[in-house]
């Protein structure tokens, strides 16, 4: 009894068919698509996060604000000294004293012989008689200075000069004290140019202030989201075990930062409003004595805008390299 058997080559062999092959442009088009909300939803997540914890959130947001409010608070006043020397630029007086012997037609004289000069716009004299009057209506000493059996007060000469800069003004000095009609040459702008020397020194110290600033808020930022990575630790392995990157595991922290900064500038913003109330009310009272009318400023939308920007910038940055540096620490 034969048995008929297959060959091998006529078993069939079974079709396998092809998996077709996923369309990677239309995921990553997809991805895109949602990465907008994705960030919206992390955001909000971040928000609420500092919201179920108010008190250590304004804590951190209140230090971040009074840190930014200090370097902020000296480059406001040096804007002021800036905008008070503006104002006085222009208004640099040379007065010389004459000598007693001199009368008043030898006074015109030379009054005469220094508007030659080019380094002089302008020139007036006063008389000793004048020169009393004046201080007696500025004093009201006038009816004891009537009883007075003579004039105490030289007669002055008081020059503009036409160059106002600090070296323009002592080269003038030294060839007005030559002049032999001449005892005391007095410049009335000194004290403008110590005002510019403490402008400066108050941008200075501003600087120096601001970079200290800056490093105590990328400590004080990077401890605060070091310890809520500590408090999420658990999540951070879940999300390297199902493949997420240190970069994925890290944006809600980083908007976190972003939060912090962003409230600790609006904050210094409000206490500056508060600063400024407070300084203005004393000062108006100060400046009406001297019959004055200047008044303090404070940022500006533009300054307040930087302030603001700055806040959320260290914010943001501190917790990158805070979150980078512990996240690639924590192992799935």
């Amino acid at each position: 009894m034969s048995v008929n058997k297959r060959s091998p080559a006529a078993t069939p062999k079974p079709r396998i068919k092809s998996r077709p092959k996923p369309n990677t442009r239309a995921g990553r088009n997809e991805s895109f698509s949602n990465l907008p909300q994705v960030h919206r939803r992390l955001a909000g997540n971040s928000g609420r996060r500092l919201v179920e914890t108010p008190v250590s959130s304004f804590v951190t947001i209140f230090v971040i604000a009074v840190s930014l409010l200090l370097p902020a608070l000296l480059f406001s006043l040096n804007s002021n000294l800036t905008s008070v020397l503006a104002g006085f630029e222009d208004s640099a007086q040379v007065t010389l004293y004459l000598h007693e012997c001199i009368s008043d037609a030898d006074a015109g004289e030379v009054s005469d012989n220094l508007l030659i000069l080019d380094s002089i716009t302008d020139v007036a004299y006063i008389s000793p008689a004048q020169a009393l009057d004046e201080f007696g209506k500025a004093t009201g000493l006038e009816n004891l200075l009537l009883e007075m059996a003579s004039n105490p007060l030289p007669g002055a000469i008081v020059v503009a000069p036409a160059n106002v800069s600090p070296a323009a003004v002592d080269d003038l000095v030294r060839q007005l004290q030559d002049l032999p009609e001449v005892d005391l040459v007095q410049v009335d702008s000194r004290w403008v140019q110590r005002l510019a020397a403490i402008s400066e020194l108050v941008r200075a110290i501003g600087r120096v202030l601001s970079l200290i600033v800056f490093l105590g808020l990328f400590f004080i930022v990077g401890n605060t989201i070091k310890l809520a990575i500590e408090n999420r630790k658990a999540e951070i392995r879940v999300i390297k075990l199902v493949g997420g990157s240190d970069m994925f595991a890290a944006r809600p922290f980083l908007y976190t930062g972003l939060f912090y900064g962003l409230g600790g500038g609006i904050l210094a913003i409000a206490l500056q409003g508060i600063v400024l109330i407070t300084f203005n009310s004393s000062l108006e009272a100060l400046i009406q004595l001297y019959g004055g009318d200047f008044q303090l400023r404070g940022f500006g939308l533009t300054n307040g805008l930087v302030v603001v920007f700055v806040g959320a910038t260290i914010g943001w940055t501190a917790a990158l390299l805070t979150s980078l540096r512990h996240i690639r620490g924590i192992s799935p």
